[in-house]
């Protein structure tokens, strides 16, 4: 599902990944405030996997390791790394306002089944004072069919997540007891079928009731 398509998080608008971030810009962001970084955040080696997120140039790496866990990969507590594009480790201590336009970072987790996350410093957005990193845009969640009926998908045999079709219907997975047993629910991840991610702490999901009818969250 290349150019997948996903939601702003400000208005609900749904736009695709390169035209997500000129709406955001153009229509969202103040001129001043609280100094951010504006970061573009995808799966490294499925990018139909997206968020666009800031975070205050005051933060550190931790805090964005905890948010890349919470919505994308937290399983068993494994351990996580952030490198350079040259491959060094970036410490985690690292001040989100060390890093420049155009600088990348590559986020691992786990160093078993890795899951590696490709993070973009596109920019320096601004926003009320608020800790931690807000969410602005993510990827609409892709729709998978069943392999057996051709029926949405339910689950994901993590067994052959690497097969060309390992998704099943409720109904299917069941049929087959080792299958149902290495199945595991899909996620709107990078990490889905991998190890046990399950997606349980991913609180992230698009709703639109979140939004006010001036096309604002109602919350800040």
């Amino acid at each position: 599902m290349a150019g997948s398509k996903g939601n702003c998080y400000m208005c609900g608008k749904e736009l695709g990944s390169a035209a997500m971030i000129n709406h955001i810009i153009k229509e969202h962001l103040p001129e001043e405030g609280q100094e951010c970084r504006l970061l573009k955040i995808e799966g490294a080696y499925c990018k139909d996997y997206w968020l666009y997120a800031d975070v205050p140039v005051s933060s550190s790496l931790s805090s964005l390791d905890g948010f890349l866990r919470k919505i994308w990969l937290e399983c068993c507590g494994h351990l996580s790394a952030f490198r350079s594009r040259y491959g060094q480790v970036v410490g985690k201590t690292r001040k989100i306002g060390e890093f420049n336009t155009g600088d990348q970072l590559l986020h691992e987790y786990d160093f078993g089944d890795t899951t590696e996350t490709l993070i973009t410093f596109i920019g320096v957005s601004y926003r009320k004072q608020q800790r931690g990193v807000r969410l602005l845009a993510r990827n609409i969640p892709m729709v998978f069919t069943c392999c057996e009926c051709g029926k949405q998908a339910d689950y994901i045999n993590a067994g052959d997540y690497e097969s060309p079709n390992p998704f099943y219907c409720g109904n299917c997975a069941e049929k087959d007891e080792e299958i149902y047993e290495m199945s595991l629910p899909i996620t709107n991840s990078p990490r889905m079928g991998v190890c046990g991610y399950a997606g349980e702490t991913d609180t992230y999901a698009f709703d639109p009731k979140a939004l006010t009818k001036d096309g604002k969250k109602s919350k800040n």
